[in-house]
């Protein structure tokens, strides 16, 4: 999830933990400690971007990781600090909780995450929530801002924590059910139009997990899809085809770099060339706007170089991308099970960057 999100968890287990004891400092010490996992990004500044993708969301996003940070940082405070009212087991409690429940968050977002680091490198993913979704973290912010501002013995400081962790805990449970919810209407449209595949993922959309999108894997390609828990049933969902273009990294495919973007894709990629140079574009985070069936700039795209030692580099690159208020606007009707927001049937658009065409096919 977002670090403000990340920061919010755990700032409420915090407060859940000591804020009887400490007050408000509780959610502050354990909001610092929700979001130290995301400090590896600091290995950025060092690594190169090669390893740094491995890096990310490592070893700090492991189970293992709170049994080993958890006890020196209780330790630490306990030393330093010596806060009155508390223990060590206080804190370690507090430390181990916030750091133990950051990567099972982000377990369940798209990006991937290294959760048994190091027996593992495979980057674990449920896919159900948006990294981004207020319907979570707005829940979580208003019931510490309720719990905070009153006296630290007060009754209902601990109802309203409990009631925020309760709540948004059921929405992420939820947003597993919406998930099984959408998957069988993809695979039976799939079925209708004919369309074989080897395998298919299934995303939330933007900001809310009741549009979601499909990847389908074919042998040379992904279509792409949009479905909604909001429309009519009536309209059969339309797929858009992108080749996976393998051919034009085959000369490279062994080169760590490109390994290393296969492992971080899982496999679902397309390659395209723009001005002589090659992107390697993860098609697990779709692109802007890609609910409209159009794919001109991808979320996740990697240009890739060659070096001055002769080996295979990359850099994660912005595509051009115009966001106008309208594309929201389209969003929140195609969430709300509007269909029209998508590109006419016989449409093709062509990415003016590069080669890439996006066709809307099947019906």
């Amino acid at each position: 999830m977002d670090s403000l999100t990340q920061i919010a968890l755990g700032a409420a287990v915090g407060e859940l933990t000591l804020g009887r004891k400490i007050g408000y400092k509780a959610a502050l010490w354990g909001g610092l400690a929700g979001t130290l996992p995301d400090l590896d990004v600091l290995f950025g500044l060092f690594l190169d971007p090669v390893d740094y993708l491995h890096i990310h969301r490592g070893f700090s996003h492991s189970v293992f990781f709170a049994f080993l940070v958890a006890p020196v940082l209780a330790l630490l405070v306990t030393r330093f600090f010596n806060p009155p009212e508390t223990t060590y087991k206080d804190w370690l409690k507090l430390f181990f909780l916030t750091l133990f429940t950051h990567p099972f968050l982000d377990l369940l977002t798209g990006y991937g995450t290294q959760i048994f680091n190091p027996i593992t490198d495979y980057a674990f993913e449920v896919n159900s929530i948006f990294i981004i979704d207020p319907l979570y973290t707005v829940p979580l912010l208003t019931s510490i801002f309720l719990a905070v501002r009153l006296p630290r013995k007060h009754p209902r400081r601990l109802f309203w924590i409990k009631s925020g962790l309760g709540v948004t805990s059921v929405y992420l449970a939820l947003t597993i059910l919406l998930k099984s919810l959408a998957l069988p209407v993809f695979k039976a449209e799939l079925d209708r139009q004919g369309i074989e595949y080897e395998r298919m993922m299934t995303v939330p959309g933007p900001f809310s997990s009741l549009l979601w999108r499909a990847l389908v894997e074919t042998e040379e390609g992904y279509y792409q899809g949009t479905y909604s828990l909001l429309d009519d049933g009536n309209q059969p969902i339309r797929f858009y085809y992108l080749p996976r273009n393998e051919h034009k990294i085959a000369g490279i495919a062994q080169s760590k770099a490109v390994q290393r973007l296969l492992w971080f894709s899982k496999g679902f990629y397309h390659v395209n060339e723009i001005d002589g140079e090659l992107y390697f574009n993860d098609l697990r985070f779709g692109s802007y706007n890609s609910w409209t069936g159009e794919h001109s700039s991808f979320i996740f795209a990697f240009r890739l170089d060659e070096l001055e030692d002769g080996s295979v580099g990359f850099e994660q690159v912005q595509m051009p991308v115009e966001i106008r208020l309208s594309d929201f606007s389209q969003l929140v009707r195609r969430t709300m099970g509007n269909t029209t927001v998508y590109l006419p049937e016989t449409a093709v658009m062509t990415v003016q960057q590069g080669s890439v065409t996006a066709e809307a096919v099947r019906q």
